[in-house]
């Protein structure tokens, strides 16, 4: 028998586009219980926190409902965890600003938006300002509002969106003068200060966050908070059992296989060592809004289209090892804009997640992947409609190429291949045969086949290696030569022994990608 809270859930309204704590209460929406952690925060007895999370992962509800708690609106708060605790309620004067709505796309717009934010938080507290400058004008109102009302609280939504908007440019330190200066003032009032909470999804150097503020926190990959934002199973289980047995009844397989689904497509987010994967709330959410039909409701922003830009201008970097190798701990700590690094920021803006954990003395290396199917497929499909003049693989060759490789055929697999290749741009420059590995890698991959590259052997390193049920493919890839060269290699060095006891019929594909034609210009089978 269902508790009396997950009965009352059944009448909640799924509020996908609601992300302000009272608008929960007022419009009767599903709110998932986080104010245990948020409880746990208020009262640890230290006061300056940062929390880095991807973008639509449940910060601004986070804010906003602490925002409620220092507003001491109790009322607000029934049936909650908070509600019971040994908490005062009391009131603060709280200083929201929200940076996620910030569009400026030069250092001076910068500054006439955070004079913006200060005079609108200025006029909900009824305090009139004198000073000029941006900065001093953040200082004054902090100083008022606490000589009048006590210590104040502060809360800052996506402080970095500024940077993300423009870490292209070629002013982008500029940027970060203006948030430095800004920025600073919470060091320097830090004595009016009763509580301040920072989000975002880069950890940035040179904006004083990460310097000034000696005494911040970063609970960003902490275990205690891991999962304060995004859902953990039990919660899903708990808080929407009737939504998901409603969605479930398009399906034809069992509930259990339904769940499994869902969990594959959104779970898997993680970000700490010991802590158990979270749902994506926003995903999730706009999941069950639709009836449950399986979708990629993950919206990218900006950063995206900065990663796939840096990954296709350096000639190092290879998605296929990332996924292999293990990573030190210094990937997650703060970059300069100018600096960043293609594997941070991934993980930061949400493609990465960390899947496994290794020990070397007394380091840690971190195993990273996608976290579910919905976060590859979009990881994937911004990265081909790259290759291929932001056009994303037509629906047509998609589903050509699903039907191909269950009919075990090859030759068709190829041939949608080719089909796409044909639509790269002449002024594209392709150097070397790793171009269309990737190409190839991230089309299969894509899809969901079973895909590994550069696969190590004894006496060398197989292309790539499909495992389609009882079928293995062993591909060779050349440049300009013939497909015959390419089975003769894998012959040569037996790259088929690794699977010969599979109980798999092994298939070997040698492939030549013509750089003039840019397309497959033949490929040779041959099966064991």
């Amino acid at each position: 028998m269902l508790s009396k809270h997950i009965k009352d859930n059944a009448n909640k309204n799924l509020l996908t586009d609601t992300f302000t704590f009272e608008n929960f209460q007022k419009y009767n929406g599903l709110y998932v219980d986080k104010t245990e952690y948020l409880y746990r925060l208020i009262t640890s007895g230290k006061r300056l926190f940062f929390f880095s999370r991807p973008r639509r992962f449940g910060k601004s509800l986070t804010l906003s409902t602490l925002k409620a708690i220092f507003q001491g609106k109790k009322e607000l708060f029934k049936d909650l965890y908070i509600e019971n605790q040994p908490y005062d309620w009391k009131s603060y004067p709280v200083i929201h600003i929200d940076m996620g709505s910030n569009a400026s796309d030069t250092p001076d717009k910068l500054e006439e938006e955070l004079i913006s934010n200060i005079n609108n938080s200025a006029y909900e507290h009824k305090i009139k300002l004198k000073e000029k400058s941006y900065n001093k004008r953040f200082e004054e109102l902090i100083k008022k509002l606490y000589e009048r009302d006590g210590n104040v609280v502060i809360l800052i939504d996506e402080y970095d969106k500024p940077i993300l908007n423009n870490i292209e440019k070629e002013n982008i330190t500029d940027f970060q003068a203006k948030m430095k200066g800004f920025y600073s003032v919470l060091k320097t009032c830090e004595s009016y200060e009763r509580f301040v909470f920072i989000t975002g999804v880069g950890k940035f150097l040179k904006v004083s966050i990460f310097s000034d503020l000696n005494n911040l926190t970063d609970i960003s990959m902490s275990d205690d908070y891991a999962a304060m934002c995004g859902y953990t199973e039990k919660e899903l289980k708990d808080n929407f059992p009737t939504q998901l047995k409603e969605a479930s009844k398009q399906y034809d397989f069992d509930y259990e296989t339904f769940l499994q689904k869902v969990k594959e497509w959104y779970d898997g987010y993680r970000f700490s060592i010991k802590s158990e994967n979270v749902y994506n709330p926003v995903a999730f959410a706009k999941f069950l809004d639709n009836h449950g039909d399986f979708n990629n409701y993950w919206f990218e922003t900006g950063s995206p289209s900065i990663i796939i830009k840096k990954i296709n201008q350096t000639a190092s970097f290879s998605i296929e090892n990332l996924l292999k190798e293990t990573h030190p701990a210094d990937i997650f700590t703060a970059f300069a804009p100018s600096e960043f690094s293609i594997i941070a920021l991934m993980y930061q803006t949400g493609y990465l997640t960390i899947k496994d954990t290794e020990k070397l003395d007394v380091e840690t290396y971190y195993k990273l992947g996608f976290p579910n199917y919905e976060v590859q497929q979009s990881f994937y499909r911004r990265l081909i409609s790259s290759f291929n003049n932001e056009n994303y693989i037509g629906d047509s060759l998609y589903l050509n190429l699903i039907k191909a490789i269950k009919a075990n055929d090859i030759d068709k697999m190829l041939s949608v291949v080719d089909s796409y290749l044909a639509g790269i741009p002449n002024n594209i420059q392709i150097e070397n045969e790793k171009y269309f590995q990737t190409v190839f890698f991230c089309i299969f991959s894509l899809i969901g086949a079973s895909i590994s590259a550069e696969v190590c052997t004894s006496d060398g390193r197989i292309d790539a290696v499909i495992d389609n049920g009882d079928n293995i493919y062993i591909f060779e890839f050349k440049l300009n030569k013939s497909g015959r060269i390419a089975i003769k290699q894998i012959m040569q060095k037996e790259y088929y022994k690794k699977y010969e006891h599979s109980g798999k019929m092994i298939t070997l594909v040698g492939a030549n990608f013509s750089f003039e034609t840019r397309r497959l210009s033949k490929w040779t089978i041959k099966k064991l």
